[in-house]
């Protein structure tokens, strides 16, 4: 879908900020009564002129993106099916969970992640939430983990040694 993406806004770089931040934040794009594509983040619809200032771009490059989207079965599919998540991570340590941050060497390095639970999961604390940055939408991606109890800073030096891994952060 990235390459797709790719070639329907080449050449249209405000076009593009909007597609991205869609993704980024999870909204869908979702036809209304008269054909016309809404932002909606859930069942909240998001006006193309917030969403516009938001970008510091005109309203009519928003209305233009939404009209192409509806207009392609292929995009319209795919925006039609994106969701929001809660990211948990700036509130966990409120909440009394754990959170630590993972910055790949690679964001294409595999085994990260598993390597990581694993080490989370042998001291039996349990993982809440995993949110990775895409690669496509963000210059230099990291993962979050959630944890239903803090980890312990003796879990460090190991998660380090994680091939892969250039840093290891408890926030």
């Amino acid at each position: 879908m990235w390459e797709y993406l790719r070639n329907k806004f080449d050449g249209y770089p405000s076009q593009t900020k909007v597609i991205e931040k869609i993704i980024r934040l999870g909204l869908s794009v979702i036809p209304n009564l008269d054909g016309q594509g809404t932002i909606r983040c859930d069942d909240v619809i998001i006006t193309a002129a917030s969403f516009a200032r938001s970008l510091s771009i005109d309203r009519r490059v928003v209305l233009e993106v939404l009209n192409k989207i509806v207009s392609d079965p292929s995009l319209k599919n795919f925006f039609q099916n994106l969701k929001p998540v809660a990211n948990l991570g700036k509130v966990s340590s409120d909440m009394g969970m754990g959170v630590i941050q993972i910055v790949p060497e690679s964001a294409s390095k595999t085994g990260i992640i598993a390597s990581i639970a694993s080490i989370i999961a042998r001291e039996n604390i349990s993982i809440r939430q995993v949110i990775v940055d895409d690669p496509e939408l963000v210059s230099e991606p990291k993962a979050l983990i959630v944890t239903d109890s803090r980890i312990p800073s003796s879990l460090l030096p190991e998660m380090k040694n994680v091939p892969g891994v250039q840093a290891v952060v408890i926030l």
